[in-house]
C-alpha cells in the first residue's frame, strides 16, 4: 500500500500561498510551458554556476531541493523578466470560479475578472518576501518530478553515449568504380593556369 507521500504525488492537494497584500495565490502544478520557463530562467540567469555547482540528480531529495532553490534564486538577478513570467505561469487567484465562460455567472465573470486584474497587478512585479515565498513553494513541490527526470535524461544520454551515437558517422568508403569514375576524376583534377608572362612567338 502506497505511504502518504506517495498517495500525495498520485493526488495533489494545491499549495496556497498568501501575498503580502493579502491576495490567496493557488500555486499550480508544472507542465511543459512552465518548465521551458524555468529553463530559461537557470539558463539566461545561471548557465556558469549551473555548471560548476554540479547539481547532482542521484543525490538525497532535500539535498537537491535546496541546491535547486539556490540556483533559482541566483539566476533572478540576471533573468529579472523570465523568473516574474515563470511565477506568473505557476499561479492563480485561489477564488477565481473555475468554469468555461459561457456557463460563467455576470457576477461570477465580474469577480474573475476583478480577482485576475489584481492578480496581474501583484505579479507584475511582486514583493520582494512574495517572490522568495513563491519560489520555495515551487521548487519544494516539483523537485521530486525535476529530480526523476533528470535521471532519466542521464540514463537515455549514457545509453546515447554507450552506442557511439554521440560521435560523427564516418564517411562511407568509396569503391574503386567510384574513385575512378569520369566525375570524381574531374574534381580532382586542376586545370593549369595559362602563362601569360613572357614573349610569344608566331608560326
Amino acid at each position: 500500500m502506497p505511504d502518504d507521500s506517495e498517495l500525495d504525488r498520485i493526488d495533489p492537494q494545491p499549495e496556497t500561498c498568501k501575498l503580502v497584500s493579502g491576495l490567496e495565490v493557488e500555486v499550480v502544478r508544472m507542465r511543459t510551458r512552465q518548465f521551458f520557463r524555468l529553463l530559461r530562467v537557470l539558463t539566461h540567469g545561471a548557465g556558469a554556476a549551473l555548471t560548476q555547482s554540479q547539481l547532482s540528480f542521484a543525490g538525497e531529495g532535500e539535498e537537491f531541493a535546496q541546491k535547486l532553490l539556490m540556483l533559482v534564486l541566483m539566476s533572478i538577478p540576471d533573468a529579472e523578466q523570465e523568473a516574474v513570467n515563470f511565477l506568473a505561469s505557476m499561479c492563480r487567484p485561489v477564488a477565481v470560479v473555475d468554469k468555461p465562460a459561457s456557463e460563467l455567472t455576470k457576477q461570477e465573470k465580474e469577480s474573475n475578472d476583478t480577482l485576475w486584474a489584481r492578480f496581474n497587478e501583484e505579479l507584475h512585479n511582486p514583493e520582494l518576501d512574495d517572490t522568495i515565498d513563491l519560489i520555495e513553494v515551487i521548487v519544494r513541490q516539483e523537485a521530486p518530478e525535476l529530480q526523476a527526470l533528470g535521471k532519466k535524461l542521464q540514463r537515455t544520454f549514457a545509453v546515447f553515449q554507450k552506442t557511439g551515437q554521440d560521435k560523427d558517422a564516418p564517411e562511407p568508403e568509396k569503391t574503386p568504380q567510384e574513385i575512378n569514375s569520369p566525375a570524381s576524376s574531374r574534381r580532382r583534377s586542376t586545370s593549369s593556369r595559362t602563362s601569360t608572362g613572357g614573349p610569344t612567338s608566331t608560326s
